[in-house]
């Protein structure tokens, strides 16, 4: 992957390439405004900032930064059977990379059955 940010004092550029996006998703988030409403989200770090966004424009960002969160989160699923079952990360090592505490391995495991059934695969009982 080449999807690199460029930060200046003056701005910021994301770069990718076709390569970086067979199916388009990096281009649909930027065409249709997900990712600059959730950017937008993200610069405004307090309740009392994002309450005082006009109501249509705060409907806007929560669905934008919604959809975007439910993609993200469906790679997250998906990277973390890979991680799982592609490198053979224990539940602490996978716990502590999903959530930086190795103690988190049921949240590891529920994230890995999560990505198992979006996969259509059925998670073993074990």
């Amino acid at each position: 992957m080449s999807v690199s940010i460029t930060r200046t004092t003056e701005d910021t550029k994301i770069t990718w390439t076709q390569a970086d996006d067979p199916q388009g998703y990096i281009v649909q988030a930027v065409d249709n405004g997900r990712l600059e409403d959730a950017l937008t989200a993200l610069g405004l770090p307090s309740y009392e900032q994002l309450a005082a966004v006009d109501e249509f424009e705060r409907a806007r960002i929560l669905r934008s930064t919604a959809a975007l969160t439910a993609e993200l989160t469906r790679r997250v699923r998906h990277m973390t059977v890979a991680a799982r079952d592609q490198d053979g990360m224990t539940w602490g090592t996978l716990a502590s990379t999903l959530t930086g505490d190795p103690h988190a391995r049921s949240t590891a495991r529920s994230t890995y059955e999560a990505g198992l059934r979006q996969m259509g695969r059925i998670p073993s009982a074990d």
